[in-house]
């Protein structure tokens, strides 16, 4: 098996990953498991460094990056904080990815500016109580009403719940 050769600009993404997550995530981590939460301030710096828009264009004020670099960048932060990690990955994947591959460019325009800086997270709510994460065994519908959007139906396991401003939902 041959090793990965790196890109100047993976190798970098990958270290400054590396040095955010030892300096500014794991000597923090214990106390965030603990308090159940992690930090806003962290969240914004995550924001300013391009983590949380890793698969945004920059049309869209993300750092769009290669899927290489990405996975290297997770990897990192993960390492300081497996929380962190998690959040900063479903964020990223789906939470913008499902927008970018279906969403409306009104819908586009108006969210991924925003979840690309993490002034907004998103999320994904998939499992449900009776299905599991199996797609075809969700009850969870919805029906347009008087003209609204209303949505019936039970998640479980939201990952990024209590910090999301857009939640991707099956």
């Amino acid at each position: 098996m041959q090793d990965l050769e790196l890109s100047e600009e993976q190798i970098m993404i990958r270290d400054m990953a590396r040095d955010f997550a030892r300096g500014e995530i794991a000597p923090y981590a214990q106390a965030w498991e603990k308090a159940g939460w992690i930090d806003d301030g962290v969240v914004r710096k995550m924001g300013e460094l391009g983590l949380l828009g890793m698969v945004v264009p920059e049309d869209f004020g993300g750092s769009y990056t290669d899927y290489v670099a990405y996975a290297l960048a997770v990897e990192e932060i993960a390492a300081g904080c497996g929380a962190t990690g998690a959040m900063m990955s479903i964020h990223n994947s789906v939470g913008c990815g499902p927008l970018l591959a279906y969403g409306t460019a009104e819908q586009q325009q108006q969210w991924l500016p925003r979840l690309a800086t993490g002034e907004v997270i998103g999320c994904f709510c998939l499992t449900e109580p009776q299905a599991g994460s199996e797609a075809h065994n969700l009850r969870t519908r919805a029906e347009l009403v008087d003209g609204q959007w209303v949505i019936n139906g039970a998640k479980q396991f939201v990952s990024n719940a209590r910090r999301a401003g857009l939640a991707i939902v099956f």
